[in-house]
């Protein structure tokens, strides 16, 4: 009798986190029960932590922008998904908003509003990633000046409607001069001008 060959299973590598802060608290082949929140990482991405070439504190779970425009959770540099500016994981806000938009900003000719959708507070509010989202407003055609930094709190953005932030600079007052970006966290990013 002819014996099968045995058929080859790739391993299946997990990276277990804080939900809240996507803070790396394990990785390894199997689910860990105690961390609830984990991600599917590559072999490769599990190597360089194993043998040490990387640390989990230069990591986050957080979005990231694909090549293909779509936002996923994934393993992110703490460098990359904070303030650096040429990556996947940052986001310039210049489009009008859509019936799928998730976050709107909408600019006034005295203050920014942050507010989401109600489909995106239902999906965020078990699945909070980060707590405050930095939004930062810059000069359209120079992004190395950096006119102010706006921080809101995404547990208030859940909790009420929308989030008001004065503006504080007489640069603000003109949306020609003006753009806005910020980390990704949302699926979709609109930007509304009310004059």
């Amino acid at each position: 009798m002819a014996r099968k060959a045995p058929t080859f299973v790739p391993p299946t590598f997990y990276a277990h986190y804080d939900k809240k802060t996507g803070e790396i608290f394990s990785i390894g082949n199997e689910i860990n029960p105690v961390y609830p929140s984990r991600i599917e990482i590559t072999q490769y991405e599990h190597d360089r932590f194993l043998y040490g070439h990387e640390k989990f504190s230069d990591y986050q779970i957080g979005y990231i922008r694909t090549a293909d425009n779509t936002t996923i959770l994934a393993l992110a540099a703490k460098a990359e998904h904070g303030y650096a500016f040429k990556n996947n994981v940052f986001e310039w806000i210049s489009e009008p908003p859509t019936a799928t938009t998730e976050l709107i900003v909408s600019w006034s000719k005295q203050s920014w509003t942050f507010s989401i959708s109600e489909a995106c507070r239902e999906r965020i509010k078990e699945n909070i990633t980060v707590e405050t989202i930095p939004f930062f407003v810059m000069l359209a055609n120079d992004f190395d000046f950096l006119i102010r930094t706006i921080f809101v709190n995404v547990q208030d953005l859940i909790l009420h409607d929308k989030i008001e932030k004065l503006f504080e600079s007489r640069l603000e007052q003109d949306i020609t001069k003006i753009s806005i970006a910020s980390n990704i966290v949302f699926q979709s990013y609109g930007l509304k001008i009310n004059d």
